[in-house]
């Protein structure tokens, strides 16, 4: 007979607290004293920042621990809290002043939730696209303050994610969006962050890219994108030595302690550890971001008559061995290994102690991997597979869509 969890009386302060534990982890509380991000909103449970928080909050406590009624309860949650949003957001008097970073909140934990308890991707991306739209009412002013810095933080990824599903720009490849936020601090904006810049200038060149099928678009323009794109492979490989430099005993490998499957594959052999999981999902974002790149690059090259070309990225050599780094950038042709490199740090990122973090920041990784590992098919399917269980024990349901359907 199952276990049942009686939260009489306190539910409200259990579900968040295992929501931020174990899902926003990494996410630095806004008050600065470690306080839960959710206990901003602890006094205003009616608010609509309250309640979308404690929805996303009552959707991932009742998927790990298969409470129907509470899934049932979160989700009326959801509609009361879409419903409060929209009319937030519809009796604004004053258009010209930045949204209230709660408002932003709220529409991030509905997002979230869409992932957690959706399996259609075209919600997640609805929310994207609001909470995009937010984001710049706010302007890059409105995040200067440490009290903003977190949902920045959050909101560059989730914002640049999505564009990506659509192939066009966004507001946050704009040069003040790089620097404003950061202006009354500059030393603490860090190599994740410069990071972040380039993954925000991906779906401008995405966006670029399809133009240059258009017949009518001139040779400069496809020049000029040329340029951008080697410029985005020197600024990404500069950052990864400065993070090999920075971090040089953040990460190594060790014998995988898994009996081989029937999905056995020599790069399964080794895992990849690191000291802490914030180093980890660095490490899966530097190859992600590596390999987006190397496919706008095999998109340019393969153009009729594409004005230039180059074979970006960096080749094993003896400046690598010196190193002795595992983040290492491979050419367009080796692009594979940084895929499977991504697959090389599931083991860790799932088992830490951060619970469903880890999981959470492979979703985006994992897709991108699997679509540069055309040529292992055992491969592909052990990804699928980890999808599948992030889906089915990490509480995030839209990892069994994002293969088929992104």
């Amino acid at each position: 007979m199952p276990i049942t969890i009686d939260l009489h009386g306190f539910k409200n302060e259990v579900v968040t607290s295992f929501f931020v534990k174990n899902l926003f982890v990494l996410v630095k509380s806004p008050l600065g004293d470690g306080s839960s991000i959710l206990n901003l909103f602890s006094g205003e449970a009616d608010s609509t920042a309250g309640m979308s928080g404690l929805c996303v909050a009552e959707a991932f406590f009742s998927s790990i621990h298969c409470i129907p009624e509470m899934r049932v309860h979160a989700s009326a949650l959801y509609g009361q809290a879409v419903q409060k949003l929209k009319a937030d957001i519809g009796t604004r008097t004053d258009v010209s002043r930045s949204l209230p970073h709660a408002t932003i909140w709220s529409a991030l934990f509905l997002g979230v939730y869409e992932m957690i308890s959706s399996d259609s991707m075209s919600n997640w991306l609805q929310h994207c696209h609001g909470v995009a739209a937010m984001t710049e009412m706010t302007g890059p002013h409105g995040f200067q303050m440490d009290a903003a810095k977190p949902i920045l933080q959050i909101n560059r990824s989730f914002i640049s994610i999505g564009a990506m599903a659509n192939r066009k720009r966004t507001f946050l490849e704009q040069h003040e969006w790089k620097h404003i936020p950061w202006a009354l601090q500059p030393m603490s904006k860090t190599i994740g962050d410069y990071l972040q810049d380039t993954l925000s200038d991906i779906p401008g060149m995405m966006e670029d890219i399809d133009n240059l099928f258009d017949p009518n678009i001139c040779s400069e323009f496809a020049i000029a994108i040329s340029h951008k794109l080697q410029a985005s492979f020197e600024r990404l490989d500069s950052l990864r030595i400065s993070w090999n430099f920075m971090y040089p005993h953040s990460c190594w490998r060790q014998k995988s302690v898994h009996e081989p499957s029937e999905l056995y594959h020599e790069t399964l052999e080794q895992v990849l550890c690191f000291s802490d999981l914030e180093r980890a999902i660095d490490f899966v974002y530097f190859n992600t971001t590596h390999l987006i790149l190397h496919s706008i690059l095999g998109q340019f090259t393969s153009l009729p008559n594409p004005d230039c070309k180059f074979d970006a990225g960096m080749s094993p050599d003896g400046n690598h061995c010196q190193e002795a780094s595992e983040l290492i950038f491979w050419n367009h042709e080796n692009r594979y290994r940084n895929a499977q490199a991504i697959c090389q740090c599931v083991d860790y990122m799932l088992q830490h102690q951060g619970g469903a973090s880890g999981a959470f920041n492979l979703l985006f990784p994992l897709k991108v991997a699997y679509n540069h590992l055309s040529g292992f098919p055992t491969m592909q399917k052990w990804i699928a597979g980890v999808m599948e269980k992030i889906s089915t024990t990490k509480g995030l349901f839209i990892g069994t869509q994002i293969l088929e359907k992104y």
